[in-house]
C-alpha cells in the first residue's frame, strides 16, 4: 500500500459548512464524543466545539464539529462546521480549540495528525510503524500539525470563515494568552520534547515562532494554560501524571521559563482551565481529585493566584473531563464532557452558566444543561 504524498501539515482536511449528512448532524449515531471547547462573542453568541466520529479517540473517522447558541445555552444549532478526518490521505482531524481574539474574531484551531496503515509489515513480519493501533490504523504522530480558520463576523446570521491555514507544528489544547505588551502566546506542544512547548507572535497571530521552555513534570500531554500576574510575570499551569498541577513562570514575557514544579492544586492527568476573570480574580477549573476524573470544581483566587480559598463543586459525578470556559458580562460559561465513549455511556457534552458569586456562595443553585447527547 502506498502512502499519500501530502502530510497533515501540507493540506487541510475538508471544511464542511452547514453539512447535511446525518453522519455529522445526527447525535444518535455518535459512539464517541468529547474534549469540548467554548468561546463567547462580544454579542453574546456562544460557540461550542468538540470532536466525535468513530468509536473512540484516536480513530480514522474522528471529526470536529462546531455549534452555537443565541439563547444562553438553552438551545443549540445544528453543526455549523464539520472538519472530518481523511482515510484517503491518512490524516486524522481532532481537538478543535476556540478562542475570541482581542478584536472580537472567532479563532477556530484544530489538530491534524498523520496516520499509517497497520497492515504494512517489515520483511520479518513485524509491524512497520509501531504505535497505538485503532481499527486498522497506527496513530504515532507525536509532532502534530496545528491549523486555523478565523471568523470575523461571528455574530452574523451566516458567519463566514477564512480558508484554513497551517499555523505550525504542535498540539494546541487550551486558549492562547495575550500579554499586556501585545504579545500572543500559544501553548502548543509535542509529545517528544522533555520541555514545555509554546509559540510566540508579536504581530497579532499573523506569524509564529516555535520555542521550548522549562523542563516538564512527567506528562505525555502538556495542555498548558497561563495568565499574567499583576507584576507582569507569566504563570503557566500544565497537566501532569503525578496527581498535582505543574507550573512554570516567565519573568520576561515568555522569552525564558523556569523548570516545572508542582503546586498544591490537584490534577488527575487531564486538561484544566485557568484565566483571569473580568473582575480581576483568577479562575481555575479542574477535577477535585488527584487521580480520578470526578467532581468538576471551580476555584477562585482574590490575591492574583497566590491562594485559592474559594471553591465550588459544579458537578459531583464521575467520568467528567476537559473543562473549557469563557466570559461574558458577569457570567462564566463552562463546557466539559461526561463518559466519552462505550456502550451504555452518557457521551454528553455539558454546559453550565454561573457567576463568581456562585463560587463564593456554593449554596446558590446552578443548572447543568446538555449540549449534545446520543
Amino acid at each position: 500500500m502506498c502512502l499519500p504524498d501530502e502530510t497533515a501539515a501540507q493540506r487541510s482536511c475538508d471544511f464542511l459548512y452547514r453539512p447535511s449528512d446525518p453522519a455529522y448532524t445526527d447525535p444518535s449515531v455518535r459512539k464517541f464524543q468529547g474534549c469540548p471547547t467554548i468561546a463567547v462573542t462580544k454579542g453574546g453568541r456562544i460557540y461550542v466545539g468538540w470532536y466525535s466520529g468513530g468509536t473512540r479517540e484516536p480513530h480514522i473517522e474522528n471529526f470536529n464539529l462546531l455549534v452555537y447558541s443565541d439563547g444562553r445555552g438553552r438551545t443549540w444549532s445544528a453543526p455549523l462546521l464539520v472538519i472530518p478526518s481523511s482515510k484517503e490521505r491518512l490524516v486524522q482531524a481532532l481537538d478543535i480549540q476556540l478562542w475570541i481574539s482581542p478584536a472580537g474574531d472567532l479563532y477556530v484551531y484544530w489538530v491534524q495528525n498523520n496516520v499509517k496503515p497497520a497492515d504494512l509489515k517489515n520483511p520479518d513480519g513485524t509491524q512497520r510503524y509501531p504505535g497505538y493501533v485503532s481499527d486498522g490504523y497506527v496513530f504515532n504522530d507525536s509532532i502534530h500539525a496545528e491549523w486555523l480558520s478565523v471568523c470575523t463576523n461571528p455574530d452574523a446570521q451566516d458567519p463566514t470563515f477564512s480558508p484554513p491555514r497551517y499555523v505550525g507544528s504542535g498540539f494546541l489544547r487550551c486558549k492562547p494568552l495575550v500579554l499586556t505588551n501585545g504579545r500572543w502566546l500559544n501553548f502548543n506542544y509535542d509529545q517528544i520534547s522533555d520541555r514545555y512547548g509554546y509559540s510566540v507572535s508579536d504581530d497579532q497571530g499573523n506569524t509564529w515562532t516555535r520555542h521550548y521552555g522549562g523542563k516538564k513534570i512527567p506528562t505525555p500531554f502538556d495542555e498548558g494554560m497561563a495568565y499574567q500576574k499583576m507584576n507582569g510575570t507569566v504563570r503557566m499551569f500544565a497537566r501532569t501524571s503525578v496527581g498535582l498541577t505543574a507550573e512554570s513562570v516567565s519573568l520576561d514575557n515568555g522569552n525564558t521559563w523556569t523548570d516545572g514544579i508542582t503546586n498544591s492544586l490537584p490534577n488527575a492527568n487531564t486538561r484544566f482551565f485557568l484565566a483571569r476573570t473580568p473582575s480581576g480574580r483568577i479562575l481555575f477549573i479542574t477535577n477535585d481529585d488527584p487521580a480520578k476524573r470526578c467532581r468538576m470544581t471551580a476555584w477562585l483566587s482574590e490575591d492574583d493566584g497566590e491562594t485559592f480559598p474559594y471553591k465550588r463543586c459544579i458537578d459531583a459525578r464521575s467520568s467528567l473531563s476537559y473543562p473549557d470556559a469563557d466570559f461574558h458580562g458577569d457570567r462564566i460559561y463552562l463546557v466539559y464532557d461526561r463518559e466519552r465513549n462505550g456502550e451504555g455511556s452518557a457521551r454528553e457534552i455539558l454546559f453550565v452558566d454561573f457567576s463568581e458569586e456562585d463560587i463564593l456562595d456554593p449554596h446558590r443553585p446552578v443548572e447543568i444543561r446538555i449540549v449534545s447527547k446520543p
